[in-house]
């Protein structure tokens, strides 16, 4: 776990934990209990999951069963008395945001300044001048920052994760990502964030040396360079694990489309970019499709989600 993930994981104890103690006490306890949590991993194997932790004597045991609940009790116990302390944990396991903390992630820029040199772009082609127009819009929106995950999602043993080497998580409806997304305290991206994020992306490869040119044309006309498509270099016949083509820090920017959140004035919510499957592939990373069937389970498309 690295110091930001670890100091996200302290404010949002605190933040529980401020409601029976001190702002104070809050602190030095969060502090404790993240420490406690920090001290056991989970693994998976052959479908079993187990934790490893350390004993008083600072050797590795293996159990079938996760101890920070107990550690976290006997914590709160010496603050609380034993009913609040019973409350205060299951508060804490309630609001627990593993999905926000734990994934590497890749923060994008709001609407401003950062993306004024784009729009000096004098476009080749009618999709370029149409990301252009996408890219004012977003931008006079007023769109916050916000942060991607690295990896595309996948599945293990029914738990949302964003690492790399799984199958992405296909087959799932929009509704099915929805539900998902509110489980594990996180939302889908909207069109505006897309665009600002793909903004980002042509930055990024300028910044790394592509001419303007090119890294607008591999965004908007043809992303075979920056992700899975049947005639990108060493193309599969499915899809490829998570965590693929790492491109200015971001895997898996094809290979599957990206459902965006339902976008109320439009009529239906987005399906965004490329993908490639057995069947074949289509559609640049700034490809935008409308979608308004919310039960069907898209064997090619993955939640794209955001912070």
């Amino acid at each position: 776990m690295n110091v930001t993930t670890a100091l996200n994981e302290v404010r949002v104890i605190q933040k529980v934990l401020e409601e029976y103690l001190g702002n104070r006490i809050a602190a030095k306890v969060a502090v404790e209990i993240s420490a406690a949590k920090q001290g056991e991993t989970q693994h998976t194997h052959s479908g079993e999951v187990f934790f490893v932790h350390k004993d008083e004597a600072g050797k590795l045991v293996l159990t079938m069963e996760s101890s920070v609940k107990k550690n976290v009790q006997a914590i709160l116990n010496s603050y609380l008395e034993e009913a609040e302390a019973q409350e205060c944990i299951e508060q804490l396991m309630a609001d627990e945001t593993k999905a926000t903390t734990e994934f590497e992630t890749i923060k994008i820029p709001g609407s401003g300044p950062f993306y004024a040199e784009l729009l000096k772009h004098k476009p080749v082609n009618d999709v370029e001048v149409a990301f252009i127009d996408n890219l004012k819009k977003a931008i006079g929106k007023s769109v916050k920052g916000f942060e991607v995950f690295a990896n595309d999602p996948s599945m293990d043993n029914g738990k949302l994760q964003f690492v790399p080497g799984f199958k992405p998580a296909v087959g799932y409806s929009y509704n099915e990502w929805e539900e998902l997304a509110k489980e594990n305290g996180l939302r889908l991206g909207t069109k505006d964030e897309y665009i600002l994020f793909l903004g980002w992306l042509i930055t990024g490869l300028i910044n790394e040396g592509w001419s303007e040119r090119d890294a607008w044309f591999a965004v908007c006309t043809n992303s075979k360079e920056l992700g899975h498509y049947w005639d990108s270099a060493d193309a599969k016949n499915d899809f490829e694990p998570t965590g693929s083509r790492r491109i200015v820090g971001k895997c898996d920017l094809a290979n599957t489309r990206k459902i965006l959140a339902k976008d109320e004035k439009a009529g239906g919510f987005w399906l965004a970019g490329g993908v490639c499957n057995l069947s074949g592939s289509y559609g640049p990373l700034a490809n935008l499709n409308l979608g308004d069937y919310y039960d069907y389970h898209a064997n090619d498309s993955v939640g794209w989600f955001v912070l």
